[in-house]
């Protein structure tokens, strides 16, 4: 009786041992929580991690905490829902018609889950066919140009904070651009000439660019005691400086050419600050002195004498 109670106790213990044994390799091969947090993260930090824990529990249901699904699915997602859009995206570059685009022109079925408009029927919808590349451009000054060959039937723009966001399954994470405001369309035709070197707006505009300041005015309003005050309105304006862009970037003078063939010659001290813009739907010289009525339009060369 007593070999048998010591023969039961052994193969308890070797049960015990190799059950021990499977446990220890599973934890080792697939490192569950919390295991992979004890080997990410020290005892000190989960320590106070769960005291913080402890203390938000006292008011607050488990329920109401975040998960990671809060943060993917919702906080961080590629989409997110139940957000009105009251911004506009400038469309611009080699486009047909540059133009603000609201953004619930493009997106009007936001509050359904895989809302999205694929790139290349945003483009098609704005007349734009072929292209080399497109660049967005975010609110807080991010971009990312991507060449045509790249854009395809998954590359898409979703509703996102400030914006839109773009997203593809085929370009890395870090090209998922969030609170995308300008979309730049270099086109494969190149019908701007600069002292014999053939470019497009769309390309200039990629490129380093200058925000002026034009059409500035002081304004005044006076109330019925006679006290006035004062304000200053003005445009902004981007483009990119001709000086630059030209061979001599010192010309005597410089000849233009708009796409009617007329020919403009301007002097030296005319172009003073001078830079190249798409001002609605047109490739314009912008002089910042000068008023817009003296600006030149529809520009398809410029030489430099």
């Amino acid at each position: 009786m007593e070999k048998k109670s010591k023969r039961w106790i052994l193969f308890l213990a070797i049960g015990l041992i190799l059950a021990l044994a499977v446990i220890a390799l599973i934890l080792i091969t697939t490192k569950p929580m919390p295991v992979a947090l004890l080997e990410e993260y020290s005892l000190a930090a989960l320590w106070e991690e769960g005291i913080q824990m402890n203390k938000c529990a006292k008011c607050h249901a488990g329920a109401d905490f975040h998960t990671c699904t809060d943060c993917h699915d919702d906080h961080g997602a590629v989409e997110m829902a139940g957000i009105q859009f009251y911004a506009v995206i400038d469309l611009t570059g080699d486009v047909p018609d540059p133009s603000f685009i609201r953004i619930n022109e493009i997106l009007p079925d936001q509050e359904n889950v895989g809302t999205h408009l694929t790139v290349k029927d945003f483009l098609v919808q704005n007349g734009v066919e072929e292209y080399e590349s497109i660049t967005f451009i975010t609110n807080d000054g991010g971009l990312t140009t991507i060449e045509s060959d790249y854009i395809d039937e998954t590359a898409m723009l979703v509703p996102y904070v400030d914006g839109v966001r773009f997203a593809s399954e085929t370009l890395h994470a870090s090209s998922w651009l969030k609170g995308i405001t300008r979309i730049i369309v270099v086109g494969v035709d190149t019908p701007l000439i600069i002292d014999g070197a053939e470019t497009s707006i769309g390309r200039l505009l990629i490129g380093e660019t200058i925000h002026l300041v034009v059409e500035d005015a002081d304004v005044m309003l006076a109330d019925d005691e006679g006290n006035r005050s004062h304000a200053t309105t003005a445009n902004w304006i981007e483009g990119v400086l001709l000086a630059p862009l030209l061979e001599n970037p010192n010309p005597k003078s410089i000849t233009i050419t708009d796409s009617s063939g007329d020919k403009i010659v301007l002097s030296a001290d005319e172009i003073v600050g001078a830079a190249l813009a798409m001002d609605h739907d047109s490739v314009t010289l912008v002089l910042p002195d000068r008023g817009r009525s003296a600006w030149l339009v529809d520009i398809t060369s410029i030489e430099s004498n």
